[in-house]
């Protein structure tokens, strides 16, 4: 299996909580999880035998730290670094497997008790367009400018050729009235800042409804 640790387009994340008994009980529902699935994850590293020592070995330790024994905490936190790598690396391994099959991504990532990362939300388009309320009206919507005192608009009916005034607006959005129907529009608008005017916008086409 090539490696693509560098290039995974799909990220597996752990959700490891942060209270050691909490660890343990994750570690474990992870172990117990990719212990069933060995079919889809027949290669883990560590083996599962390594990580199931490590977790007895972390819980051992914890209990031992409720007896305030000199050096209890430190040999917790020991086995606690040596649990977090072995989760890290069955996270790099399930990772490559997810990689090698996107299709059945979320169902490889809950197989190992895992989970994919969640993609960010989309960027908001810096400027929209969509029907109006009514007939022969479009709504625009502009990504906001931080610190816009005004927003100029301006439309199109020729392509960009020549271009037509609308009234500024506080708001960063406008609505367009007065269009004919199944003609294209294009939309271009302009934040203005204490520094000045901006540059317009590249013009949004649009087709009126």
């Amino acid at each position: 299996m090539a490696n693509t640790d560098s290039t995974s387009k799909i990220s597996v994340v752990l959700k490891l909580p942060k209270r050691v008994a909490d660890l343990i009980v994750r570690a474990q529902t992870i172990h117990d999880a990719m212990a069933a699935n060995s079919k889809t994850l027949p290669s883990p590293s560590p083996a599962m035998t390594v990580l199931q020592t490590d977790i007895d070995g972390l819980a051992t330790k914890e209990a031992i730290t409720k007896t305030r024994t000199v050096g209890a905490v430190s040999d917790r936190n020991a086995a606690q670094k040596v649990l977090t790598v072995d989760l890290n690396n069955e996270r790099a391994y399930v990772e490559l497997v997810v990689n090698a099959d996107p299709t059945n991504a979320s169902q490889i990532a809950q197989d190992a008790g895992m989970f994919l990362r969640n993609p960010g939300s989309p960027s908001k388009p810096p400027l929209a367009v969509k029907p109006g309320a009514t007939t022969g009206t479009v709504k625009v919507i502009a990504k906001a400018t931080k610190g816009a005192q005004a927003n100029n608009w301006q439309y199109s009916l020729d392509g960009g050729k020549t271009w037509i005034d609308l009234p500024s607006t506080t708001k960063a959005s406008t609505t367009v009235a007065n269009l004919t129907p199944s003609t294209t529009v294009s939309i271009r608008q302009q934040a203005v800042t204490k520094a000045g005017e901006s540059d317009w916008s590249a013009p949004v086409v649009h087709v009126v409804a």
